[in-house]
């Protein structure tokens, strides 16, 4: 069973966080509360022995998700039996079976319509996009589930760190245990998402979500953004959060129609994109937030993920069809984000 933390705690100290801060931001926990608001998501509790999997090295992938390799063309009439055993397959290490979460992960996917987006209690893998063949987080199979979980530092972060900053309860687990989010996929334009900071259950300051990013557009709406932003808080959110004081992450899909995507604790573990927790901490309340957006493409900077890509030579073979050796060049280290070949 999941708990929905309540708490009055306070998070003017940015430094000194607890562990119900980070609890209450979990997907799981607030997502009942907020449905209407938000994207469908269905849920699939991990049981330890997928956990384990998750937290061991290298990417072996259960057997039932591995595309048939061909076996070499052998002429039986001209084979003594010295050549037949040398292609004998060696002895196999132990391969993770999960069929009974496949199979729901499989049922999951169908119900939502044959694409999803997977995350855990709190973040999504999107360290690891590139594993798809599309470049995307779309899952349609669980293999592109699995493969993403595996490869991904943000969801080992959930696993091993989630209360690492915190002042109590550091090495805990999440209250009703580790969770598989699946959420029907949604192709958000970048442009319409936005960052919300709440102070005092108060909205002080919004920002682009897309802070490498030059959208035109926004410059010359942001009277209508902040208008939208602001109605969608005061209605549906202010006071039905527990804490006072936290981060909104929403989708503005057109004018006068604003979704909810996430909520994040109001403390340095959240990216600040355009602000500073410096000035976020130190704000005063104002009856118009602040929106603040990338005004020029010379503000733009790199890709927020540009440490997690990979060489070119293993972008052609993230596919099912080569799995196999996509599996080989993983395992043998060969993902260096350091190389004069990364994208």
């Amino acid at each position: 069973q999941l708990y929905f933390i309540q708490s009055n705690l306070r998070c003017h100290d940015l430094a000194n966080m607890l562990r119900s801060q980070i609890e209450s931001c979990a997907i799981p926990v607030w997502y009942n509360h907020f449905r209407p608001i938000t994207f469908e998501t269905l849920f699939l509790q991990l049981t330890p022995d997928f956990l384990a999997y998750l937290l061991s090295d290298g990417v072996v992938l259960p057997p039932s998700l591995i595309p048939a390799q061909p076996r070499p063309n052998q002429d039986s009439s001209d084979e003594s039996e010295g050549d037949e055993e040398e292609w004998e397959e060696p002895p196999q290490a132990s391969q993770p079976d999960f069929p009974d979460l496949e199979a729901k992960i499989r049922q999951v996917i169908e119900r939502l319509g044959g694409e999803v987006f997977v995350k855990l209690n709190w973040s999504a893998p999107k360290d690891v996009s590139w594993m798809l063949h599309d470049n995307s987080l779309c899952c349609r199979t669980p293999l592109d589930v699995i493969l993403l979980l595996k490869g991904s530092e943000f969801i080992q972060h959930d696993l091993t760190q989630a209360f690492m900053e915190c002042s109590d309860g550091v090495h805990e687990t999440p209250t009703g245990g580790f969770v598989l989010s699946i959420r029907a996929f949604q192709n958000l334009t970048p442009a319409g998402e936005f960052r919300c900071f709440v102070r005092n259950n108060n909205l002080i300051a919004v920002c682009q979500r897309h802070h490498r990013q030059h959208f035109p557009s926004l410059l010359s709406d942001k009277v209508n953004i902040l208008n939208d932003l602001q109605h969608f808080f005061y209605s549906y959110v202010q006071h039905k959060f527990p804490l006072p004081d936290f981060v909104l992450d929403v989708y503005r899909a057109a004018p006068h129609h604003v979704l909810l995507v996430d909520f994040n604790p109001f403390c340095r573990v959240t990216d600040p994109l355009l602000f500073s927790w410096e000035e976020l901490g130190a704000a005063p309340p104002a009856q118009v937030p602040l929106l603040r957006v990338v005004e020029s493409q010379e503000q733009v900077k790199g890709h927020p993920y540009a440490a997690h890509r990979v060489p070119h030579d293993v972008v052609n073979i993230s596919s099912q069809q080569d799995i196999n050796e996509f599996v080989n060049m993983f395992n043998s280290g060969k993902f260096n984000a350091d190389s004069d070949d990364d994208l």
